[in-house]
């Protein structure tokens, strides 16, 4: 082929791509850094002058600004004809882009494949709109388009397996890693990234703890690299709330996915994020926030700790080996009360919490804090079962991992040295500290175990394989983990249990654990 005419990449040389846009622009970017020729069709010149001089001035910082003389900007759709692949990112309107599809079906025939850039809507539906279904797919890439690894290669009902082999070669040539998803309400990302925000809005709603100490909790505490309402500002406030609407509505009304009405009223007073200077946080004035409590800062004393058995603190023992904190088992036929300085429960509700913490109750001097693990237990059961909740905090043992942060409950009476004593022995284990209200699940493990279920779920139901989701959870949306390996690593049993107490408490289906789930639960129990 002749240089001046581009590369080709198998039998495709000519990519067409459908709106000029942020996604359009940056698709066509990529696709052009890749040496591939493109055709960039929009109905608004404006548009296409605005794509094309960020197209100029991103292969100019590439040196790539040869590779310019492959684009052509067209308002007449027309000028498509010829294109190996069309690659459609107009707006998220089914109507639009089946009189779109029907067009390009008369002007682009086969072997021509035509893809759909959709996050929300179907595939299926969309390749409804030509005459040959087979060689419509969903090729959804995540902005920017340029920058972000994955590529979203989407099944339609009668999309042909040639089809999808074509695609997912295109992608990984233009640098792309693909996952292969069947076409179901969100694909992968949107769908499993649900709860993420969903149950932080939930938090936020039930006043358990601000928005700036929700994403403290989940960058600190859980290794992302932003919590879900500085993440909400960034992507637009506004256009998640339409990706979770339209999730709820194809899933007939499905009660994981219902939206909040914090979002509803966001939207309603134009305070939609980063783009319009105010969102959850404020962009158009210097606006700085401090974690109340949450130094790292501690006593650096030789604590005398009281633990007892259980695996919901799976690290706490070792940590507290490595700090030199002297040890004692709370089982232990003797245990010396004068030198205690705090006692800790590190069981779930099935491997005896009740007792450890009872017992803890009663063998420990009435001046000794006791903290006990809170993720399948809420505060007010656990003090309920203790004669002096003065002296008593809950915590997350179950995500200490994963972060340098630990999240506390208080209980309603606890006392002030008491409170300043846990706080300095977690700050002494190098964790910072967050206090927040009362809540089932906590923070980051109702966050987390819920995305680990949606993530069940999806793969229950042949949407992608396991390695696939957390793939694409990982290169999507930078999660540190895939939804799945987080399970694997926190124990599918301890996952499965914050659900049913979270069911238990809210008496909703939004948190019934998912059949897959429960299988990989049991399964931990026959193979440990």
């Amino acid at each position: 082929m002749d240089k001046q005419s581009g590369q080709q990449i198998g039998s495709i040389s000519r990519i067409g791509v459908l709106g000029a846009g942020t996604m359009g622009s940056g698709i066509a970017l990529t696709a052009l850094l890749a040496g591939l020729r493109v055709t960039l069709y929009d109905v608004s010149q404006e548009m296409l002058a605005d794509a094309q001089k960020y197209i100029e001035h991103h292969l100019n910082r590439k040196r790539m600004a040869i590779n310019i003389k492959y684009l052509t900007v067209t308002q007449n759709l027309e000028d498509l004809h010829g294109c190996d692949v069309i690659i459609e990112a107009i707006p998220e309107d089914l109507d639009l882009k089946q009189n779109t599809f029907a067009k390009i079906d008369r002007i682009c025939p086969p072997p021509a494949i035509l893809t759909t850039n959709t996050s929300t809507l179907s595939v299926t539906a969309i390749a409804a709109a030509v005459e040959k279904p087979e060689r419509v797919a969903g090729m959804h890439f995540f902005n920017p388009a340029p920058v972000l690894p994955l590529v979203e290669v989407i099944r339609g009902a009668r999309t042909a397996p040639d089809t999808i082999d074509r695609i997912v070669n295109l992608a990984r040539n233009l640098g792309k890693t693909p996952v292969v998803a069947k076409d179901t309400p969100g694909f992968i990302v949107n769908r499993v990234a649900r709860p993420f925000y969903g149950e932080a809005l939930r938090l936020l709603g039930e006043g358990v703890a601000s928005h700036e100490q929700i994403d403290t909790i989940v960058e600190k505490g859980g290794g992302f690299r932003m919590g879900p309402f500085r993440l909400m500002d960034l992507i637009g406030i506004d256009v998640n709330y339409t990706a979770t609407k339209s999730i709820y509505e194809q899933t007939f009304f499905e009660p994981r996915y219902r939206p909040h009405f914090i979002q509803d009223q966001m939207v309603a007073q134009k305070a939609l994020g980063r783009k319009t200077g105010r969102g959850f946080y404020r962009y158009d004035i210097d606006e700085s926030y401090e974690e109340p409590n949450s130094s790292s800062t501690g006593s650096q004393r030789a604590w005398q700790v009281v633990l007892s058995s259980g695996t919901w603190s799976s690290t706490l023992h070792k940590e507290c080996e490595q700090a030199e904190f002297s040890i004692q088992e709370s089982g232990a036929a003797e245990i010396d009360r004068s030198r205690a300085a705090i006692g800790i429960v590190t069981a779930g509700r099935r491997e005896g919490l009740q007792e450890y913490l009872q017992q803890m109750d009663q063998i420990l001097p009435a001046d000794v804090p006791i903290i006990c693990q809170g993720a399948d237990a809420t505060l007010s059961e656990l003090e309920n079962w203790l004669e002096k909740p003065e002296r008593f905090a809950s915590f997350d043992g179950l995500m200490l991992p994963f972060g340098n942060l630990v999240t506390l409950i208080p209980s309603k009476d606890l006392r002030e040295e008491c409170r300043v004593s846990i706080r300095s022995f977690f700050n002494d284990l190098g964790y910072a500290t967050a206090w927040v209200g009362e809540s089932p699940g906590l923070v980051l493990p109702r966050i987390i175990c819920a995305l680990t279920n949606e993530a069940a779920f999806a793969v229950g139901e042949g949407v992608a394989s396991a390695d696939m989701i957390d793939t694409a959870m990982k290169l999507g949306t930078n999660y540190p983990f895939g939804p799945i390996e987080w399970g694997k690593q926190i124990g599918f049993g301890r996952v499965a249990g914050v659900l049913e107490h979270l069911h238990a408490e809210y008496g909703e289906e939004r948190y019934r654990v998912a059949p897959l789930l429960r299988r990989w639960a049991r399964s931990e129990l026959i193979n440990p």
